[in-house]
């Protein structure tokens, strides 16, 4: 997400399924393609951090034929109305969207399919996002540090309740449960599984299409091939590979 240090180490890869009530239908629709390469994928970064971060998950995506968008924004000073024309410039109004956000990116990238209308057959992938706000930054509010966040705790980083996804775009949500990360230094994290920095529990929301743990975290996801080949099913399919 935001203030996690960057794992080089590779992580074991072997995928974990873990069962869940899913509250969407995924379809067959399939991404088209231009002389052989697949329409444009918006990728979207977390707090503190620049499209640079994506850059390893994005050339794993574009071996997967996608041509690449990195949207870089301000995640200190959200302008969200800004940034949501800037997405919707990048999406042709006759052909789906599709849009991967790390962390707060994908919060965001979830808020602007419940504000904005998207083409039939769109479809989102969320990685780490805490869908339903992060007890990271609850405790960091707790302790009058929230100035730390910028204007971000105002966007979906801190919630009052449970949330549920209002758009008609498939959402997918891929968390991670490697457990390592500064994030631990909170005691919200301890005994409960998490990638390090957000909650497995934080990145679930009622209508999603489809949720999936792999064993990564939260910043080794950006390096991951299995986050990257997961991703691509989604996007392609609707649902994630739970095989």
């Amino acid at each position: 997400m935001w203030i996690s240090s960057i794992r080089t180490t590779t992580m074991a890869m072997n995928l974990r399924e873990k069962p869940l009530a899913i509250c969407a239908v995924a379809d067959e629709h399939q991404p088209q393609t231009k002389q052989g390469v697949t329409m444009q994928l918006v990728m979207m970064h977390g707090l503190y951090m620049h499209h640079t971060i994506m850059k390893p998950l994005s050339a794993l995506m574009e071996t997967l034929g996608w041509q690449i968008e990195g949207l870089s924004y301000n995640s200190l000073n959200i302008d969200l109305n800004g940034l949501f024309d800037r997405i919707e410039a990048l999406c042709s109004p006759d052909t789906p969207c599709y849009l991967v956000g790390h962390s707060l990116g994908g919060v965001l990238a979830r808020q602007y399919a419940e504000q904005r209308p998207l083409p039939e057959g769109s479809r989102i992938v969320s990685l780490g996002s805490p869908h339903q706000g992060a007890q990271v930054a609850k405790q960091l509010a707790q302790w009058n540090l929230q100035g730390f966040m910028g204007n971000a705790h105002e966007h979906g980083l801190i919630n009052d309740g449970e949330l549920t996804y209002g758009g008609t775009a498939a959402l997918g949500s891929l968390a991670g449960d490697a457990g390592v990360g500064v994030g631990n230094l909170f005691n919200q994290l301890q005994g409960q599984p998490n990638d390090g920095t957000v909650l497995v529990s934080e990145t679930q929301i009622e209508g999603m299409s489809d949720h999936l743990v792999l064993p990564v975290s939260h910043t080794s996801m950006l390096l991951s091939p299995q986050v990257a080949r997961q991703t691509d099913h989604f996007l392609r399919y609707g649902r994630f590979d739970q095989g």
